[in-house]
């Protein structure tokens, strides 16, 4: 595997149009100028590390899939999107507890 600018960048798009989100909100939180995004999502130049992991917290994925392509976990991921990120993180909370508890069943 190695970083394929042309599908990370495309990647990239699919997430953001999954978001209903516009290049300039993006762009925005994430610290580009919308051009740099546009050159990013159609795989002209390449992302910056810093871009690339501000881009993965932002839309909850791994590094892996946005720079890679390895698969996500899309039926939880597609769940996730449009929450904010409090409902996000009481969600991952929940998850979290349930493993420790099922941990306690084990023992």
């Amino acid at each position: 595997m190695y970083y394929d600018i042309v599908n990370s960048g495309e990647r990239i798009k699919e997430l953001r149009a999954a978001r209903r989100m516009t290049r300039q909100k993006l762009a925005e939180q994430i610290g580009l100028s919308v051009d740099a995004l546009r050159k990013i999502e159609a795989g002209v130049n390449g992302a910056k590390i810093d871009t690339l992991i501000s881009i993965a917290e932002l839309f909850h994925i791994t590094l892996d899939y946005l720079v890679c392509g390895c698969e996500r976990k899309a039926e939880v991921d597609d769940l996730l999107v449009g929450l904010k990120e409090k409902e996000v993180q009481f969600i991952r909370n929940m998850v979290l507890n349930a493993v420790d508890n099922m941990k306690l069943l084990t023992e």
